[in-house]
């Protein structure tokens, strides 16, 4: 049993729902003959008959039966390969994005509704996660990582670096005067991220806050720590593309201080060339890496 042809199952599904090859024939490219051409064939090469025929037309028998569920089964999954195949062509379908949650929460919301007005059949399914995303195809799809991805298969789009300074609620400093100095720090409520770098230009950081007594919220969520920042607990360390979006996030000039955290944007090589994966890519890659925008957070290196 050898060498099924699947235009013969499509053909052998049609009669059997019609119940007669002239209806069949009716509904489908084929003629009556050469329905029943196809399913004596059909049958010779199963070694069972699948139709009983008679002058009223014809049914199945409990073989037809059987193998007609299989059919059935065989046609649903055909049409979700073609359904693929179709997304994967066209400017449809789902985007699975892995990003740091700062990107994530501020960065891209706001620019989603542009992106959604030019490309209405996308779906960009966000995971926010410090953790490096699988680019083999399993899980993301395209990744704004803080890790430069080290699997052979994937391949780097751009990198650049997001810049963060010190910042405060306009509140907070209307009851507090700013710290001109980093020591100035010491006499400030605290609020800090607990994933942020200890080494480098962080490791100024990292001591202030390990060597202050007003500590008043750590966490490991951008998002929290910017609420908790902009709801005038203490002075944190914000990337400065938010004081855009935040008008009431004020960034503070200490000593200069501007510490940088560099991240890159990657896909799996077989997802590039996707038309909606190059389209989100494209647009990503213009608005991240953008120079005019007063105050971004991001710059090409």
């Amino acid at each position: 049993m050898a060498n099924i042809d699947w235009e013969d199952l499509r053909i052998f599904l049609n009669a059997a729902r019609a119940a007669s090859f002239s209806a069949a024939a009716e509904n489908g490219p084929e003629n009556q003959s050469t329905i029943s051409r196809r399913m004596l064939n059909l049958e010779e090469r199963l070694g069972v008959t699948l139709f009983n025929r008679t002058s009223r037309g014809i049914s199945l028998t409990s073989a037809g039966r059987s193998i007609l569920d299989l059919a059935d089964d065989i046609a649903r999954k055909v049409r979700a390969i073609e359904a693929r195949a179709s997304e994967e062509m066209d400017l449809v379908g789902v985007i699975r994005l892995w990003v740091f949650e700062g990107v994530g929460g501020y960065w891209l919301p706001p620019r989603m509704k542009d992106f959604h007005r030019r490309y209405p059949g996308i779906t960009i399914d966000v995971e926010c996660t410090s953790d490096t995303a699988p680019l083999d195809g399993s899980e993301a799809d395209i990744a704004l990582s803080w890790h430069r991805p080290d699997l052979p298969d994937a391949v780097v789009f751009s990198e650049g670096t997001m810049t963060f300074r010190p910042a405060a609620s306009i509140d907070y400093l209307r009851e507090h005067a700013p710290p001109r100095k980093l020591e100035d720090l010491l006499g400030h409520r605290l609020c800090s991220n607990r994933e942020f770098p200890k080494d480098g230009d962080w490791k100024v950081w990292a001591d202030i806050v390990e060597r202050s007594a007003n500590v008043s919220y750590l966490t490991n969520s951008s998002l929290a720590l910017g609420q908790a920042t902009l709801n005038g607990l203490g002075i944190s360390l914000q990337s400065i593309g938010n004081q855009i979006h935040q008008p009431t996030l004020a960034f503070l000039d200490v000593e200069g201080y501007s510490p940088a955290l560099r991240f890159w944007l990657s896909c799996h090589k077989r997802s590039k060339d996707i038309p909606r994966i190059r389209a989100f890519i494209n647009y990503v890659k213009s608005e991240l890496f953008s120079r005019h925008e007063p105050g971004h957070a991001f710059a090409v290196e």
